[in-house]
């Protein structure tokens, strides 16, 4: 089939049966060639880079089209015996999904190839791999306690495949190994279908052909009982099945599997779905964009007559996963490790398939340079021939666990979780049933519990108290004058640095604060390790209160919680809001016990583990340069901390592939409610402590997002504003991490600014601010560009309704992976509409607003109503503005004054919160209030009652009944705002409260309503 393929060793294998018996065949190309690594192996002076090295004195010898017994057609899975046990028996999750790649998203060439033959970076670019510095990456502390250490044999994995008529057909698969014998050299193994064929190879099949090219089983990873044919009957065989396979899974070939956007290439093989054969993809979890494995998987099989078995050892990562952020295209990768991102030139890239039969030099060219990119990256990063982190977020992780176990002085991860978070491993008695809705799924998932009643309560507070970022659009409108885009320096890892610990063994907490209302004695400084549920009311000249309510989806800070019980809230919102004169009234709330250290300071873990990561970050800047590789790596790992704090606080669900079904994501090894908590809180005080001096001094603030605004203030005046107090608490933080005070810094800056709605403006200056708010540019616009700017502001200006913009979608994981009605890697194609209205998080205006004209690059002007902003008054007020917004969108848009005016009449004269059955809202709200730790009612917190038997009991009291789903999501966040004033309750309440669990209400309890 590769008669022009010169410098390749070829021979033929059949893999899978047809129908009619036969079994397709697909041709194996292999070859040597010299490596160019990170560890500075450079290749004999013989030979450079793409030459060939002889292949047949080195890998087994097999003539063209020869099929002998040890090919892998011959080991028909089938006929071994074969038990599902055998494999490992650990789930597998879907995290965060990949959005919506074009093709193979990160393999897309930043700019277009040029016509002609296949491009390859000229070998005297600054993209060249520089001579290694003595320094070893892997050698610096957080390094080290980020990668795993063990040895593993890495194979970089690629497909290139043709999608015709919604039909994928893989051309080629790609495998690149380093030889176990010379390391300077790289085994390249292509496994080509029957040109345009459709034919699938196996998984196992195409791997068992690598391990055989590059002699794996040579390595000393893998036992001497293994050789080229697999592991001979006699080496492990029993007449007891469960032994056996255990014998034979010791007699493994261990392997790494790595590739890049693994969506598109592991979902290439052939399976059958039989009920013996492994199903790898449900083995998978899709996790940091890429496809891994948590745990490895086996596969083994037999000959025809089961005299010779092959086993295998399969870990799987992807370095989507790894990939710095804003580095995770290929090329991006290619540059770092050494080995440029070889284009494929005009048009072939959707035509592969005939790319391949009339260049087919070219095309194995291209298709060996993608996994050998894979390898050498992964070599660079971690170590030439090291098993890779699962993801680059855990692996910093784990360095906060090492970092944070020796400044606690303990010596293994359970003991420092237990210092850090309040967990212990769960202890379970016989079978003891264990009411599984008490428990927060981040440590249930994990089989850890809180090491006592105190610390459940007080990280199930912390866990309500858990919000989101600050994210508002303070000034919808057009600005023609000079605004400047403040970032927040280094926001979350500052956060992190400023909480204190919690000393759990001591009880965790100090203080209980009931029914009273809460002074500055109580919050006395922005790290109080304070979490309250409060009411509130602001003074009318607080521009942006601080205490959110979750209603709708999203945060809302309303002038007073009037309407709503309160929100769960953390320390620095609660200081920050007594310092601008709030009225907090607290219904229940803890103050928590301090951890301090031996010379008596407040103890800070995460302070001490980012102070490692940065100062291991400087080095790799300086030692390795700035923008390397190295430096990027641990700049994402410190930014990376905060989420794997966060993980699963706020239950997560995803698609668990070998269960199928849908679970919790479960916790990290870092999973701390508290200290989540806390730092989302320090960030957000930080925002609205800024935003109110801003606006007190006579500034304007037009946008803020997560860790900055846009404001027309300079940012050298708003580096001096003392935040009421609380920059003193984040410069010594920035001081601590990096000798450095300054909390602020300037992003972007334009002369014209329109501003629409949250996480949505657009400036026509080249260096200003671009956000779309989840509007998608056509295919083929670059990012923040002038063409990607005027096709954003021109959706927004001319817009009369809903703005159309479809966009390719490729399938999820659990598509990709599900048994049943699986899906293969192909795009879909969705319409939509987008509304391009301000979200109403604040109140317009009305006084303020004024038609303003934007201009068009073409000369054309459109108008676009400019207004400021105020807290609304109640949460009420709220959700009803955004109500009428979301129905004039369904034939219109709120663009124009006169839309705006509109507006206003129908919420000015329309009618208000309409409660259809009181009682219902009643018995809701007693529900949300008891599952979100507001109040206790002692009949629901009796755990020798089930659910079923709590719900009957509160249909009993004729408000109506409450279903499993109704008290299930009772304790999400966002019911909190559903849930009407206690005082309104306490007729119903009082009596509840009293109820002995077991004794049943009757006509004397039940009240008229």
């Amino acid at each position: 089939m590769s008669a022009a393929a010169p410098g390749w060793a070829s021979h033929t294998i059949a893999d899978g049966v047809r129908a009619d018996g036969s079994a397709p065949a697909f041709e194996v190309l292999v070859r040597r060639v010299p490596r160019v690594t990170a560890t500075g192996v450079q290749p004999s002076a013989a030979v450079a880079r793409g030459a060939v090295v002889p292949v047949a004195a080195a890998s087994v010898a097999v003539p063209s089209g020869a099929v002998d017994d040890s090919d892998s057609q011959r080991l028909s899975e089938s006929d071994a015996p074969q038990n599902p046990r055998n494999h490992e028996a650990k789930r597998a999750r879907s995290l965060a999904p990949m959005g919506s790649p074009e093709l193979r998203p990160c393999d897309r060439a930043a700019d277009e190839p040029v016509a002609g033959a296949v491009s390859v970076a000229a070998a005297g670019s600054a993209q060249a791999p520089a001579v290694a510095p003595q320094l070893a990456f892997g050698g610096l502390p957080s390094v080290r306690a980020m990668g795993t250490g063990r040895a593993g044999l890495v194979v970089g994995f690629d497909t290139e495949f043709t999608t015709t008529g919604g039909v994928r057909v893989i051309d080629s698969y790609q495998f690149s190994v380093p030889d176990p014998l010379d390391s300077s050299l790289m085994v390249q193994v292509a496994v080509l279908p029957e040109l345009g064929s459709g034919n699938r190879v196996s998984l196992l099949t195409a791997l068992w052909e690598v391990v055989r090219a590059a002699q794996l089983w040579e390595s000393p990873l893998v036992p001497d009982e293994v050789g080229p044919r697999g592991v001979a009957r006699s080496a492990f065989w029993s007449d007891d099945y469960d032994e056996r396979a255990e014998k034979l899974a010791k007699l493994r070939v261990p392997i790494v599997l790595a590739c890049h956007y693994g969506a598109a290439d592991l979902t290439a093989f052939r399976i059958d779905g039989r009920a013996r054969d492994l199903d790898h993809l449900t083995r998978l979890t899709s996790a940091a964009g890429g496809l891994v494995t948590l745990l490895p998987f086996r596969m083994q099989r037999g000959d025809r007559n089961h005299w010779w078995w092959q086993s295998l050892s399969v870990s799987v990562r992807d370095t989507m996963a790894h990939a710095p952020a804003g580095k995770q295209k290929l090329a991006d990768l290619g540059d770092a490790c050494g080995v440029p991102k070889i284009d494929v030139p005009g048009t072939w890239i959707s035509r592969m398939t005939e790319y391949r039969e009339h260049h087919l030099d070219e095309f194995l060219e291209y298709g060996m340079n993608d996994a050998d990119i894979v390898v050498e990256f992964l070599a660079r990063v971690w170590g030439e021939g090291v098993v890779p982190p699962i993801t680059l977020s855990g692996g910093a992780a784990a360095a906060l666990v090492a970092s944070g176990s020796e400044y606690l002085g303990v010596g293994s991860a359970a003991e420092f979780r237990r210092l850090f978070a309040g967990l212990k491993p769960e202890e379970v008695e016989g079978f003891e049933v264990v009411v599984e809705d008490d428990k927060l799924s981040f440590y249930a998932q994990r089989g850890r519990e809180p090491i006592d009643g105190a610390a459940d309560q007080f990280m199930t507070s912390c866990a309500r108290g858990y919000h989101g970022g600050l994210n508002s659009c303070p000034a919808p409108g057009h600005y023609p004058v000079p605004t400047v885009d403040i970032d927040a320096q280094n926001a979350y890892p500052t956060a992190m640095a400023s909480v204190i610990d919690i000393d759990w063994e001591a009880g965790a907490i100090d203080e209980v604060f009931h029914e009273r209302w809460l002074t500055q004695d109580d919050v006395p400084t922005p790290d109080s390790p304070v979490v309250a549920f409060v009411s509130f009311t602001f003074p009318r000249t607080v521009a942006f209160p601080t205490l959110p309510i979750v209603a709708d989806g999203t945060l809302i800070y309303p002038s007073t919680s009037e309407g709503v019980a309160g929100s769960w809230v953390c320390g620095p919102e609660l200081w920050l809001a007594l310092r601008l004169g709030a009225e907090v009234f607290c219904q229940i709330g803890y103050a928590g016990q301090v951890l301090k250290t031996a010379d008596g300071e407040p103890s800070r873990v995460l302070r001490h583990g980012v102070r490692q990561l940065i100062d291991d970050r400087n080095t790799a800047k300086r030692v390795f340069g700035k923008g390397s590789i190295e430096e990027g790596t641990l700049k994402t790992g410190v930014n990376s901390v905060y989420g794997k704090t966060a993980q699963d606080v706020a239950e997560q669900h995803s698609w668990d592939a070998r269960l199928q079904e849908y679970g919790d994501v479960g916790g990290s090894a870092i999973t701390s409610p508290y200290h989540a908590a806390f730092t989302t809180s320090f960030v957000r005080a930080q925002l609205h402590a800024a935003l109110n001096q801003i606006t007190e001094q006579g500034g304007n603030v037009y946008s803020v997002t997560t860790d900055g605004f846009i404001t027309d203030v300079l940012a050298h005046e708003v580096e001096v504003l003392d935040l009421y107090g609380l920059a003193d608490v984040l410069r010594d933080a920035r001081l601590e991490l990096t000798g450095d005070p300054s909390i602020w810094e300037p992003k972007h800056a334009q002369d014209d600014l329109v501003n629409f709605t949250t996480r949505g403006n657009v400036s026509q200056d080249l260096g200003g601010v671009c956000a779309h708010n989840g509007l998608k540019a056509p295919e083929g616009i670059v990012p923040d560009s002038a063409e990607d700017r005027e096709y954003l502001l021109r959706a927004v200006v001319t817009r009369d309704g809903r703005v159309p913009n479809g966009y390719t979608r490729f399938p999820s994981f659990q598509e990709l992976s599900r048994r049943d009605d699986r899906r293969d890697f192909i795009p879909s194609r969705i319409e939509r509409s987008v509304s391009l209205d301000y979200d109403l998080k604040r109140s317009p205006v009305m006084a303020s607003m004024t038609a303003e004209l934007v201009p068009l690059p073409d000369g054309t002007e459109h108008e676009m109503a400019t207004f400021s902003t105020e807290p609304w008054p109640t949460v009420d007020d709220a959700l009803r503005a955004r109500g009428i917004a979301r129905e004039m969108a369904k034939t219109g848009c709120l663009r124009t004054v006169a839309e705006w005016q509109e507006w206003h009449l129908r919420f000015a004269y329309g009618k208000g919160r309409r409660i259809v059955t009181p009682q219902r809202a009643v018995l809701m709200s007693l529900v949300i209030a008891h599952r979100q730790g507001v109040i206790e009612i002692p009949w629901l917190a009796d755990r020798d009652h089930t659910v079923e038997e709590k719900l009957g009991w509160l249909g009993k009291w004729g408000l109506g009944t409450v279903s499993r789903g109704d008290w299930d999501n009772a304790r999400r966040p966002e019911r909190a705002s559903q849930m009407l004033p206690l005082d309104m309750l306490a007729p119903y309440l009082d009596r509840m409260i009293r109820m002995v669990p077991g004794d049943h209400p009757t006509d004397v309890h039940r009240l008229p309503y």
